[in-house]
């Protein structure tokens, strides 16, 4: 999608922004969120709750990228295990990366879990 000019007072610029990114954090769309929160820090920092926000939405987006790359490294993990045992059936790899991309994420979630409780703590 191209770019779109915005128009008005900063205020009506700022208060676009702020329910487009709202509506992005709503959506689990953080890395959105995040450039949208920098436009609006960027020009008006005071602006509403907006540096909460940002942190918030900066929190959020380290957590998605946590347990994606948990994800990724158990699905390797998996088909390095294949491949060392010796599978030589593609279903079956592919089988193993599922496995092991979901085995990787329930332990990134695990791993996030003891980590809330112990700041908790």
């Amino acid at each position: 999608m191209p770019k779109q000019k915005l128009t008005g007072t900063l205020e009506e610029q700022c208060e676009f922004l702020y329910n487009l990114a709202q509506e992005k954090m709503e959506q689990g769309n953080y890395t959105g969120a995040v450039h949208l929160f920098k436009e609006i820090v960027k020009y008006k920092p005071e602006y509403r709750d907006v540096a909460r926000l940002l942190q918030t939405a900066k929190a959020k987006k380290a957590e998605q990228n946590f347990l994606l790359l948990m994800a990724v490294l158990g699905a390797s993990l998996a088909v390095a295990l294949g491949g060392r045992v010796g599978v030589s059936n593609d279903l079956l790899f592919l089988g193993l990366m599922l496995v092991g991309a979901l085995l990787g994420y329930g332990a990134g979630n695990l791993i996030r879990s003891w980590r809330w409780r112990q700041s908790a703590v």
